[in-house]
C-alpha cells in the first residue's frame, strides 16, 4: 500500500529574485506561506509542494505545488485566493520580474 497521495497536476512557478539574499527571504516567507494555508479554504486541497533552488543560478527559484484535480489548481491560483495575491504582494519587492506559472498533467510519479 501506498502513502503518495494521488497527484495528477502540477503547477511549475519559476521565480527570479533581485539578490541570493532576496531568494534566502523569498524561501522563508514561502515555506511560512505552505505551512499556514494546509486547513484554509484554497490550500486545503493541494497534495503537497517542492521549493527548488537553482545550484547554478542564485536569483532562481522553482516552486511547484502538487494537485488530484485541475480544479483545485485552478482555484487556488484564481484571484479569490486573498491569501496566495497577498504572498504575492508582499515579495514582489524580491522579484527581479513576476513569476512565470505553467501547468502540467503528470503521467508518472515515483518517490
Amino acid at each position: 500500500m501506498s502513502d503518495i497521495p494521488n497527484i495528477r497536476y502540477s503547477k511549475h512557478n519559476k521565480v527570479r529574485f533581485k539578490s541570493l539574499e532576496d531568494r534566502d527571504k523569498g524561501r522563508t516567507m514561502f515555506t511560512e506561506f505552505f505551512n499556514s494555508i494546509k486547513k484554509e479554504e484554497f490550500g486545503k486541497d493541494m497534495k503537497g509542494h517542492i521549493i527548488l533552488e537553482s545550484t547554478s543560478d542564485i536569483q532562481e527559484s522553482i516552486i511547484l505545488t502538487f494537485w488530484e484535480t485541475r480544479e483545485d489548481m485552478d482555484k487556488f491560483y484564481s484571484m479569490q485566493n486573498r491569501g496566495l495575491a497577498n504572498l504575492v504582494n508582499r515579495a514582489k519587492p524580491l522579484f527581479e520580474k513576476m513569476p512565470e506559472r505553467t501547468d502540467y498533467s503528470v503521467s508518472e510519479l515515483s518517490v
